[in-house]
């Protein structure tokens, strides 16, 4: 009977698939926190897919730590080695490395400047809540194996000396990774709190983009005596796509002003200088327009010369609006601006630009006004 029990004992030690030994299991997950220390070293949000790899990243942590739960969890009594403790304190420090790490991404997604890294940008705010997440399990989970080494280490009074500098690193570690982890929270508190003017970039590339469409028009149309209402008109329909689009941008600001600062890009500032500058355009062909209208009033119908004028008057006023529109948004977003200090340079660079540009736009839509109003009383209109 006992033969067969040691035959079947055998037999279930033969089936039963080989385990490395805990020596050996704490250098293979050391390597592969290594490899993800680095992976996460080298990341940096201003590439293509960021977030897509910090999910990848962040999946290869929780892959990692439960790895080191299922260690601790299947931990036998074995000898502890200097070796063993000194994986343990490279794991440790390893992972307040990475919580240092999770800092710096923080710190990043405030540099981001790029348009098209906008879509990114809210993703990445959740992405870094779930990297200090993550790092802050591993951590933990690094805590209970060292603490469950102790327990199960059958010559810790050989290793005394070594286990209690091995908990000092631990204990060290575990508070700084813990506070790392919490300012990497509370940066994105702030991002959260804090509106990037990135986020209106697209919509600011858009009115940009058919602005210089209208302005080309504008500038390659030749007003005649038979034509000026007509293509006046298809003009003053696209002005007024255009002022609906800078209108509900600029509402936007404002709802989100309410509830929080905004954190100014540079990009933005661009734009809105570039567009002030495209609106002096607007306003400068509106004036050669109405020095045309006014050369060619004797020789055009009365119909067509009312609702020109009728339209020359339209227009300059929703050209002057869209660039009051541009002020306010300006001037939404230095008011709400946390980053005003940083960006006063820029702010300074931008204002001249607008203000120029605007007092230039105002004179022509005076001028155009002017001419309109005369047009209108010589010929009885």
């Amino acid at each position: 009977m006992k033969n067969l029990i040691k035959f079947f004992t055998v037999i279930l030690l033969a089936s039963m698939p080989l385990r490395a030994d805990i020596h050996t299991d704490l250098q293979s997950l050391l390597n592969q926190t290594h490899t993800l220390n680095s992976e996460l070293s080298n990341f940096t949000f201003n590439q293509e897919g960021s977030c897509a790899q910090m999910r990848t990243l962040n999946q290869s942590i929780e892959d990692n730590t439960l790895t080191i739960k299922n260690i601790t969890d299947t931990m036998s009594s074995f000898s502890v080695t200097d070796a063993d403790l000194d994986v343990l304190d490279d794991l440790s420090s390893l992972s307040q490395n990475m919580s240092v790490e999770s800092v710096r991404l923080s710190m990043e997604l405030n540099t981001i400047t790029d348009t098209a890294e906008l879509f990114e940008y809210s993703a990445g705010l959740n992405a870094i809540l779930q990297l200090s997440q993550d790092i802050g399990a591993m951590a933990d989970r690094i805590l209970e194996m060292a603490d469950r080494i102790l327990i199960m280490s059958d010559n810790i009074g050989l290793m005394a000396d070594r286990i209690i500098t091995t908990q000092m690193i631990q204990n060290q570690n575990i508070a700084l990774t813990q506070s790392s982890i919490l300012l990497t929270q509370q940066n994105m508190v702030l991002l959260s709190d804090s509106l990037s003017t990135i986020t209106y970039n697209l919509t600011l590339g858009q009115i940009i983009d058919n602005t210089e469409l209208l302005s080309n028009e504008m500038n390659q149309t030749s007003l005649t005596n038979s034509n000026m209402q007509t293509e006046l008109a298809s003009i003053q329909s696209q002005t007024v796509t255009l002022l609906e689009s800078m209108t509900t941008l600029l509402d936007l600001m404002v709802t989100n002003s309410a509830k929080m600062n905004h954190y100014i890009n540079a990009d933005t500032l661009t734009m809105l200088g570039d567009l002030s500058g495209i609106h002096r355009a607007l306003s400068a062909s509106l004036e050669t327009y109405a020095n045309t209208i006014e050369q060619l009033a004797p020789l055009t119908d009365t119909v067509i010369l009312s609702d020109a004028t009728a339209t020359m008057l339209q227009l300059t006023k929703d050209i002057g609006v869209m660039s009051d529109r541009i002020m306010q948004m300006t001037n939404k977003i230095y008011i709400m601006a946390d980053n005003i200090g940083l960006m006063s340079d820029n702010i300074v660079t931008t204002q001249n630009i607008q203000m120029t540009n605007v007092a230039l736009t105002e004179s022509s839509l005076l001028t155009s006004q002017s001419i309109m109003l005369t047009v209108i009383k010589n010929f009885g209109l």
